[in-house]
């Protein structure tokens, strides 16, 4: 019985789809001047073969096992637009799921979200944006820590810039970042740590809607919960420079992203852990780049490209170069279907152990169809595959995940 909700849900779902199904909702109904108020939720139900992301042992951590999950997900925006000026966006996203079996592990996340993108006619450029998000789900981290674990955390993410534009062709810029991750359980005392970033950058139209630029920042990264033998004079602090150049475009051009690549030199405060063994700088080149090629109005390709020096923990010398590369699409099919589809593959190359360092491969696919039964209401099915092929077995897992989903945006 404990699968009835699931059950109904898919049947309730699929019975819709035969009907006629796939969405591309905008919302913005609620409109007062030039203030959108748009609210929506989505009901998503999925059956995922590997919860733990475990690789079949009998270890608790590591076993493999299949569930239903449904996740409930509201949400609401609200839009500010200032005409040829920008806009002020603030917005809710929540995810609250719920495990049919093992109801242990049901999890929420909740995310705020602020912008703001303004551009004065006397050449004044100022942007903003402001993510606050309080986790519990078990994907964990850009540092690939506590994977397949549900974990109570949260996270503030803050970008910032003002420049000046310069006439038609030329602008400059000054940035701030700044970024912060707290775990609830002192068993995670490693992952706590804040970071800030200070930068400046110069742009240049090089054609008539393609800006080339330049940027140089420099940024500090800060543990600050102790353990055991790791104290602020052994844990893993570190400062870096990095410099970074490329390609971005206006609104409205086919293409829209930024292609950017550079170099990052890191060094670390203390060259030794707790234990005595040393911590080795790293040098080496960085890439952030996201670039939407849109050849058709129903048509959008996207390709990503990245790479980062990650720290595992602020109690060891260990760290992982991560690589990653990846292409999606997005094609509108008679005019109420979209189908989304996207593969992704990644890297990640530790220095430890000396002499076989681990290595891993992911490997990500994901395929959808979304049908628009009316422009506030649609419906959809999705898959999404994931694999970890490591040359530590441990570490190794695949994962299949089936969605059916009913979304509302108003």
């Amino acid at each position: 019985m404990k699968r009835t909700n699931g059950i109904v849900l898919l049947t309730a779902v699929f019975f819709i789809i035969a009907s006629g199904f796939a969405f591309a909702q905008t919302g913005g109904n609620i409109q007062i001047g030039n203030l959108k108020i748009i609210p929506g939720v989505t009901v998503e139900e999925w059956y995922d073969d590997n919860i733990y992301l475990g690789n079949g042992t009998n270890e608790t951590t590591e076993k493999k096992k299949a569930d239903w999950i449904t996740h409930i997900k509201p949400a609401l925006l609200l839009n500010y637009t200032m005409p040829e000026r920008g806009s002020i966006n603030l917005g809710y996203q929540g995810d609250f799921a719920f495990y049919n079996s093992q109801r242990d592990n049901n999890w929420k996340n909740n995310k705020g979200m602020a912008s703001v993108d303004y551009k004065a006619p006397a050449g004044l450029i100022l942007g903003l944006s402001e993510q606050y998000q309080r986790s519990e789900d078990p994907y964990g981290s850009a540092d690939q820590y506590a994977l397949g674990r549900v974990t109570k955390r949260w996270d503030n993410d803050l970008k910032t810039k003002v420049g000046w534009s310069w006439g038609e062709t030329f602008r400059t810029l000054l940035y701030y970042n700044f970024y912060r991750q707290e775990y609830d359980d002192m068993a995670d005392f490693s992952q706590n740590y804040g970071s800030n970033e200070f930068g400046v950058g110069a742009e240049a139209r090089i054609l008539p809607k393609t800006w080339g630029f330049l940027r140089y920042h420099y940024g500090t990264k800060d543990y600050n919960s102790y353990f055991g033998g790791t104290t602020s004079a052994n844990d893993s602090d570190s400062k870096w420079h990095r410099v970074n150049a490329g390609l971005s475009w206006d609104p409205g051009a086919k293409l829209s992203g930024e292609v950017n690549v550079g170099y990052q030199f890191k060094k670390y405060d203390n060259s030794f852990t707790s234990t005595g063994t040393k911590r080795e700088d790293r040098n080496t080149w960085i890439a952030e780049t996201s670039v939407t090629y849109s050849p058709f109005a129903t048509t959008s390709v996207t390709l990503n490209i990245a790479r980062a020096v990650r720290d595992t923990a602020a109690d060891t010398n260990e760290y992982f170069d991560d690589t990653g590369i990846g292409i999606s699409l997005k094609q509108g099919i008679f005019t109420k279907f979209t189908l989304n589809a996207g593969v992704n593959y990644s890297k990640n190359e530790y220095n430890l152990p000396v002499g076989n360092a681990r290595t891993d491969d992911n490997y990500q696919a994901n395929i959808g169809l979304d049908y628009e039964i009316q422009p506030w209401l649609g419906v959809g099915i999705g898959y999404d595959y994931r694999k970890k092929d490591s040359n530590d077995s441990q570490f190794d897992f695949t994962d299949n995940r089936f969605m059916a989903s009913v979304k509302i945006v108003y």
